[in-house]
């Protein structure tokens, strides 16, 4: 009878610590499945990691995706992860490769942690995770960072580019996407010496709206974002160029013209 109620109360010790554990840390429960090392290069690969990023790998599992950036690519990494074994784990394996001074590892819930200075992030989650995910990315991610999922797209936000990599059992799916700058909005606009007022609507990189130029309403066509690089055609007339916050500066360029023109937009609401 002691024995029963000690090994009750060792199980109720147990659970109140999971409790507490996950009213902490209060993340989705993701079942750890190691990326092969292969794939996690070409993860790497895609999203053209130099060693000027800082890589975030969130759900970092055992830290081989942070360990590869800092040990191969020269990049500062950071990795996220809820299950503290999983951690130290991660940790020790930076400390053997060496990188332990580039590869950060946090135990942390990947929905609270700060990404404002990430300029790669990687994902190994559940499709239902990305969705979830995908508000804080938009939110916190500069203009032009890249984000490479393995497996798993992002619902209607489509991936820029979508490459498939052999692994030793099965093929792998790998999505990447470039942030896209905010845009939407009224913008006052120059082209070369004339006044216009450019209006947009966006979803995701996908941009339309209207050009109001020479008292024509011309529609936007072919609108796309990549990052911060900006281009629109409007009737005739191609537009690129980049957004930086409320202001954008590029050249505008007639179908039938050799010659381009400035473009300067400045958004008023």
């Amino acid at each position: 009878m002691r024995r029963r109620a000690a090994l009750l109360g060792l199980f109720l010790t147990a659970a109140a610590g999971c409790a507490a554990l996950r009213e902490r840390f209060p993340g989705p429960d993701v079942l750890f499945i190691p990326t092969p090392e292969g794939v996690s290069l070409e993860m790497l690969r895609v999203a053209a990691v130099t060693a000027q990023d800082v890589v975030f790998d969130l759900g970092s599992g055992d830290g081989r995706v942070v360990v590869a950036a800092a040990r191969d690519f020269g990049a500062r990494s950071v990795g996220v992860e809820i299950d503290p074994e999983l951690v130290k784990t991660s940790r020790d394996a930076a400390r053997a490769a060496g990188v332990d001074a580039r590869a950060t590892f946090l135990w942390q819930d990947l929905f609270v942690t700060d990404l404002h200075e990430a300029t790669v992030v990687t994902l190994y989650l559940r499709d239902d995770v990305n969705l979830r995910l995908r508000p804080k990315l938009l939110a916190e991610l500069a203009p032009g960072t890249r984000l490479v999922s393995h497996d798993f797209d992002m619902g209607d936000w489509a991936a820029d580019r979508v490459q498939r990599v052999r692994g030793p059992s099965r093929e792998h799916t790998l999505y990447l996407w470039l942030i896209p700058a905010r845009v939407a909005g009224t913008w006052r606009t120059r082209v070369g010496e004339r006044d216009a007022l450019l209006n947009l609507t966006q979803r995701y990189q996908t941009l339309g709206g209207t050009l109001s130029l020479d008292g024509r309403e011309l529609a936007i066509s072919d609108g796309r974002l990549a990052g911060d690089r900006i281009t629109l055609t409007a009737g005739s007339l191609t537009l690129s160029g980049r957004v930086s916050g409320d202001a954008i500066e590029g050249r505008a360029a007639e179908r039938a013209e050799a010659t381009s023109l400035a473009w300067t937009s400045r958004r008023v609401r």
